[in-house]
């Protein structure tokens, strides 16, 4: 459902804003990570299997299954991924992306919850329980 009319001008200057991110230099150098991962065979069958086994474990957990050996398990196939310079990058790369989505929607969202442009400490904190109402605790 679009809310918006294809010519708004908050679709204008939201197009902007992506303009900007995508020629910015933490987009840039972080894609550039996500391609060398993505040339990286090896690396990507490594970071397939740690998240397959994430996911085993998870459904261990659930069933009271998940044993200090499977977590020692867990954390030594983690070390060796994070000790891949290629998997080590990809990793970082898109917690920093995954960042700036989460930073400018907490802009925006705090934007519209206050009706002004929001102050650093408006921002501060993160979650939604820090900006209270969202009845989460």
């Amino acid at each position: 459902m679009e809310i918006l009319s294809p010519n708004s001008a908050i679709l204008d200057k939201t197009r902007e804003l992506c303009s900007l991110i995508l020629q910015s230099g933490e987009y840039l150098e972080n894609v550039a990570k996500i391609d060398t991962f993505f040339k990286d065979k090896e690396a990507q069958a490594s970071y397939r299997n740690f998240n397959k086994l994430g996911e085993t474990l998870h459904q261990k957990q659930h069933a009271g299954e998940l044993t200090d050996a499977d977590i020692e398990g867990y954390d030594a196939e983690l070390a060796a991924l994070k000790g891949n310079p290629v998997t080590a990058s990809f990793m970082a790369a898109e917690e920093t992306l995954n960042g700036i989505v989460q930073q400018v929607s907490r802009m925006v969202g705090k934007a519209l919850e206050l009706g002004r442009l929001p102050e650093p400490e408006d921002l501060e904190g993160g979650g939604c329980c820090n900006s209270g109402g969202c009845g989460c605790n």
